[in-house]
């Protein structure tokens, strides 16, 4: 496996709905990457996204749904325009992508774990001050790690190192499951990763049928579970970086969105694994 993946060739899926003005600062430069093919997966957009598309002149594929359906079945339609030996990288639209050569990058990191039988690596998500995003990976999802979830309380408090840090201490043990954002980011085993920035085998994407199209939040959750029900691991490796700029194409519909999900993930993998995680 660490030999065909050094030779695999990479495509950008980059979901997108209504940010057409990012996706032209964000298409020059994954067209610089070294990808051998980049997509926009295009939910129904209602602003100038398909024209943006258009005008890089066939450098750029466009599929696209006749309307909205929603990120996570978005998602899926790079499936039928994927073999099975290929590494789709998604990059939400309203990313940059600042890692020189990321599609060589990228081999080299799925590279480096795939004898572990790792099959989906998370990339580093910061903010445009420079900052990492708390949620850039995260354990199971369960009553214990929901409530323990220190990141966004350190996160507000970062400019405070002690209390910071003392926040972190309080999520113990549940805590080392959470990026450290006090610390440079490092590589670490992950249970769920930031979908905005993440290197998925075709293969195991297409044998667990992608992302439930149900699901408009809390996707990465749903899928990391379906991955470890096949033994699929993954990692968390801050070789490959993008720049959120946190584009809300969904306004008031997310928060809605979001406990539609928790509940629809509660019903779907049962009350005994979100209390207990397995």
């Amino acid at each position: 496996m660490t030999t065909s993946t050094k030779h695999m060739p990479v495509v950008a899926a980059i979901p997108n709905y209504n940010m057409g003005h990012h996706l032209r600062l964000l298409l020059p430069q994954v067209l610089e990457r070294g990808y051998d093919r980049v997509y926009v997966l295009d939910d129904g957009s209602t602003d100038d996204s398909v024209d943006v598309v258009n005008s890089f002149n066939g450098d750029v594929h466009l599929v696209r749904a006749p309307q909205n359906q929603g990120c996570t079945a978005n998602r899926n339609q790079i499936i039928d325009h994927v073999g099975d030996d290929e590494l789709i990288h998604f990059i939400d639209a309203d990313m940059d992508l600042p890692t020189p050569e990321a599609a060589a990058v990228a081999r080299e990191v799925m590279a480096r774990y795939a004898d572990l039988g790792v099959g989906a690596v998370g990339g580093l998500v910061s903010r445009v001050d420079g900052s990492q995003e708390p949620y850039n990976y995260g354990p199971v999802f369960s009553v214990k790690t929901m409530l323990t979830s220190i990141p966004p309380l350190v996160d507000r408090v970062k400019e405070r190192p002690m209390l910071a840090r003392a926040v972190r201490l309080l999520g113990t043990p549940a805590a080392n499951k959470w990026p450290d954002i006090l610390e440079a980011p490092r590589p670490a085993e992950a249970y769920w990763l930031h979908e905005g920035n993440m290197l998925i085998y075709s293969g195991v994407f297409k044998a667990i049928g992608g992302y439930d199209p149900k699901m408009r939040n809390h996707g990465a959750q749903d899928i990391a579970i379906r991955l470890e029900k096949h033994g699929v691991r993954r990692y968390f490796d801050p070789s490959i970086e993008v720049v959120h700029h946190y584009i809300d194409v969904r306004g008031k519909k997310r928060r809605i969105q979001q406990a539609e999900s928790i509940r629809y993930l509660i019903n779907k993998h049962g009350y005994r694994f979100v209390l207990r995680g397995k």
